[in-house]
């Protein structure tokens, strides 16, 4: 495969190549280096380079046989046997030019006599491989690549050139155009699993590691492919352990699944989590438990975490939120009841007196709601005295 370098295109910069060259327009090009071990042949542009170029005129002659003569300057060592080039002028006509070997016929003659090489898609940079569809259209092996590759072989291209100019700052942006390139390559890849992996491996270099085996993650989990994404999980609770996040989306596999042993999953959670993060953990794998549909086991883990840090009115907060939105009354009252008996300081006590009033005006009993506004006077008249 010829590849000519952006620098190797003309001896003057050039804003857009597009405005310079087309596809399938005929350039001329100077062999810079020839790489055999990666099929690649390294081309020139330059002007610079072909200003010692021979010339040839070819002059019509009357009589029956058209003789060329040549200009340039014939080495003296050339071998004398005639070789013949076929040349075609304006008019269609073929011309027979015979003439002794130049160096440079003879460069020019071994670089034609290369084979042209089998290399495959795959073996391509994806920066060059827009470039080797659009140069290579009349070529046998590119036209026999069906619809399905080229499309993927622009698309690739394209997300490659997306990473190359996002600003490595913006790590939103950059960790989006890889996991558009999972979702490539889980498409069109062959095999896919092996293709996602290799973009997996380069994505680890340039964004936080954890963030993309969510990545990962979300890709297994949204195409269904439940078996690669317990693997991954199982992966992930080794490799980020004291990762709340990481056990907290086990629970939730766990539970979307409707399957059994997430007692065992919290209480390994329990062992591997840091002693900071376990109310963290507790409370959102409560919530995880009400809104999957098993009440009793989220009561459980609020209770328990609330009988350790009774005073925590963020968690009683969270709490209340999950039964007001089951919307059982009576245990929502029992629970502000609860809430409000506690000996709190007066700005968290404020707190739990309002969220109390705002959940009563909600129903529209004004009975309630006076009952309410009665006994928070209450409260603050008894921390007066």
């Amino acid at each position: 495969v010829g590849l000519c370098h952006f620098s190797e295109l003309s001896d003057d910069h050039i804003e857009n190549i597009q405005t310079n060259y087309a596809a399938g327009e005929k350039v001329k090009a100077k062999i810079l280096k020839l790489d055999e071990e990666r099929h690649r042949i390294s081309l020139g542009m330059k002007n610079s380079y072909f200003t010692d170029d021979i010339d040839f005129q070819i002059t019509e002659q009357e009589e029956s046989d058209e003789d060329i003569e040549e200009t340039g300057v014939a080495d003296d060592d050339a071998d004398d046997e005639a070789r013949s080039i076929l040349l075609t002028d304006s008019t269609g006509m073929d011309i027979e030019y015979r003439s002794g070997v130049s160096d440079v016929l003879a460069q020019a003659e071994s670089r034609a006599s290369i084979p042209p090489l089998d290399v495959t898609l795959d073996d391509i940079e994806h920066s060059d491989m827009e470039n080797f569809i659009s140069e290579n259209q009349e070529n046998n092996e590119v036209t026999a690549i069906d619809e399905k590759s080229k499309r993927q072989a622009k698309k690739k291209a394209k997300e490659e050139r997306a990473l190359r100019t996002i600003n490595i700052r913006e790590e939103t942006e950059k960790l989006n155009i890889w996991v558009a390139y999972f979702n490539l390559e889980n498409q069109y890849g062959n095999p896919p699993e092996e293709a996602v992996q290799k973009v997996f491996q380069r994505a680890l270099q340039y964004c936080d590691p954890k963030k993309v085996h969510f990545a990962l993650l979300g890709m297994y989990e949204r195409t269904e492919q439940h078996k690669l994404a317990e693997e991954l999980l199982d992966k992930m609770s080794k490799k980020f352990k004291h990762s709340c996040k990481v056990w907290l989306r086990r629970v939730q596999v766990l539970l979307t699944q409707q399957q059994d042993g997430v007692q065992p999953v919290v209480n390994r959670a329990l062992l591997c989590l840091p002693r900071h993060k376990h109310v963290k953990f507790i409370s959102q794998a409560a919530i995880l438990e009400f809104k999957s549909g098993v009440p009793d086991r989220g009561r459980s883990m609020f209770e328990g975490v609330l009988r350790e840090y009774p005073k925590r009115t963020d968690l009683w907060s969270i709490y209340l939120d999950q039964e007001i939105r089951l919307g059982d009354e009576d245990v929502i009252r029992a629970l502000f009841e609860r809430a409000i008996s506690l000996s709190l300081p007066p700005k968290k006590m404020k707190f739990l007196f309002k969220k109390y009033l705002d959940y009563e005006k909600s129903r529209g009993d004004e009975e309630r709601i006076e009952s309410v506004k009665r006994k928070a006077m209450d409260y603050v008249e008894s921390t007066l005295t």
